[in-house]
């Protein structure tokens, strides 16, 4: 009997759970290795545990499955495979260092074969031997409740060009911003050219925050063979895929949710989550209070329409059920919405619907429209919303979102859109559209056309956009005309960028939408449409429209 307990307690002792992905010759290793060092004070920001210097007790560290706390001295000790990310998840009170292109440096990538060399873009080097300390450094810093920050939809690059756009349309507006202590990107940082990567990392650098950011669909390798692999280049730029932060009283989660299909060069996805790293997620929440903020972000939005597999959405809901405040970002479609599960409608099971944020997207309608007098395309998303950008201002528990559109004052909230030249006998049954670009079920929209009628309740529709469908159809237009191929066929003209609409893509119904008739015989003339809006956040936004009505 005792031989029997004596060969157990070896097995358990020397066995090692497999954690990583990619081996040279496709076999797994169960090689028992442990990454150790300290998680400690950078009094100095050297970058180097200086003899003065002490390691900081209760400090999470994680192999992107475990996580481990480091004792009262500062060490920490955690098996790894021949292919990990050891990473400190950054507590309150402290921060990690950032390079000089403001990226979070929290990592220690353990790849002693690097990544597979037929890649065409580059993953990891060889790291060689796992060393024999692997300290991370942290900065003091005042971890304060009240914090903001900035976050990007798809920029999407798909070239040197559109990177500029993105730099001109978007960066340049946010260059030395105040107030804001961190941005994220929510994937599709570029479109396909992982080349692309460092020169939009250089410009998001001039904003001069720290950045963190998600995996997206189109940030993948797609000479991988199997899901694990497809992350390599995004690893080498910027660490871990699943990982986690702390600021102030919330616990952000990044995962990847892109998996993506198995045969080489295949470019399909679904999403969803692997079992480890739902594993991840999970033993990081059985570490957090329950009187935190969650917050999950991701690339995919968890709405099954958009391909998120509902087994995985099951499973995390059932995660993030036992905490009362909780928040899921996104982006991925392009569009902007603010979905909310309830325990009656959906898996859900909380008291408290779940929030989730579809982030707009910094691209607008993948940088496709007419050009501007700054030769910038003029791109709406298919729901219409002009492209831009989103900040979440936290208190404690509590957030507030809004949508920042490109180059527009703060307090441009909506479009309000009505027929020009409506004829007197008409007036009445005329409709009123209003696209309140961050709205929801849980707002409130009214009108009342100035001096002539009370407030009226508007009633939220699920309809495309006029805007955008006009512009649509202008599209149409210049496409029956064949004007771009009679551009690329010029000699004079075919060298030069065609400045007209690329393509587009047709509009889609907006989840944010509200319409009403007016109602009331109006008599000819300018009148004014006054719309009052109330935010889920119990704020009212005003904004005007005129309408001018014209004899029979």
């Amino acid at each position: 009997m005792s031989f029997i307990i004596t060969l157990v307690l070896f097995l358990q002792l020397t066995t090692v759970p497999f954690l990583g992905h990619f081996q040279p010759n496709n076999t797994l290793s169960y090689t028992k290795q442990y990454a150790k060092g300290y998680v400690y004070h950078d009094e100095n920001e050297n970058l180097s545990m200086d003899n003065n210097e002490i390691g900081i007790p209760d400090v999470y560290v994680s192999n992107g499955v475990e996580i481990v706390k480091t004792d009262r001295d500062g060490r920490y000790k955690i098996p790894v495979s021949d292919d990990a990310i050891v990473f400190v998840i950054k507590p309150r009170n402290w921060m990690t260092p950032i390079n000089d292109l403001n990226l979070p440096q929290f990592y220690y990538i353990h790849k002693p074969n690097g990544s597979p060399t037929n890649f065409t873009f580059k993953g990891v080097d060889a790291t060689g031997p796992l060393p024999k300390n692997i300290n991370f450094p942290l900065y003091a810093e005042n971890g304060k409740s009240n914090f903001k920050m900035i976050v990007f939809g798809d920029p999407q690059p798909y070239s040197l060009e559109e990177v500029d756009f993105f730099s001109e349309n978007i960066v340049s507006e946010l260059v030395g911003v105040k107030g804001v202590e961190f941005g994220m990107t929510m994937g599709d940082i570029v479109g396909d050219n992982l080349d692309l990567l460092e020169p939009i990392n250089q410009a998001v650098s001039k904003i001069g925050i720290p950045w963190y950011n998600v995996l997206g669909n189109h940030d993948v390798n797609f000479q991988a063979d199997r899901d694990e692999l497809s992350d390599e280049t995004f690893e080498r730029i910027y660490g871990p895929p699943n990982y986690a932060f702390v600021y102030g009283d919330v616990h952000f989660i990044v995962v990847d949710n892109v998996i993506m299909n198995d045969p080489v060069g295949d470019r399909g996805y679904v999403g969803g989550l692997r079992p480890d790293q739902i594993e991840f997620v999970r033993n990081y929440l059985e570490l957090v209070s329950r009187d935190d903020l969650i917050v999950l972000t991701m690339h995919i939005p968890l709405v099954q329409h958009e391909r998120f597999r509902e087994s995985d959405q099951k499973e995390l809901f059932s995660l993030l059920s036992e905490f009362p405040n909780t928040l899921s970002i996104s982006a991925h479609s392009h569009t902007q919405n603010n979905t909310f599960f309830h325990e009656e409608s959906s898996h859900w099971q909380g008291e408290v619907p779940h929030h989730h944020f579809n982030v707009g997207t910094t691209s607008g309608n993948w940088w496709n429209g007419v050009r501007d007098e700054n030769d910038i395309p003029l791109t709406m998303m298919r729901d219409g919303t002009p492209n831009g950008y989103s900040y979440i201002t936290f208190n404690g528990t509590q957030y507030i979102i809004d949508w920042k559109v490109s180059g527009k004052p703060e307090d441009y909230r909506m479009n309000i859109h009505t027929p020009r030249g409506v004829k007197e006998e008409e007036s009445s049954s005329t409709p009123i559209t209003v696209n309140f670009f961050n709205g929801s079920e849980q707002s409130e929209l009214s009108f009342r056309v100035l001096g002539e009628t009370e407030w009226v309740k508007m009633d939220q529709v699920s309809k495309k956009d006029p805007f955008y469908s006009l512009i649509y159809e202008r599209f149409n237009d210049f496409n029956s005309l064949k004007i771009k191929e009679s551009w690329e066929n010029d000699s004079q003209l075919k060298d030069k960028s065609y400045p007209l609409i690329k393509r587009m893509y047709e509009a889609n119904n907006s989840t944010h939408l509200w319409q009403s008739k007016i109602g009331t015989s109006l008599t000819e003339g300018v009148h004014i449409i006054e719309v009052m809006v109330k935010d889920r956040y119990d704020r009212e936004f005003k904004d005007y429209h005129s309408i001018r009505i014209v004899k029979d």
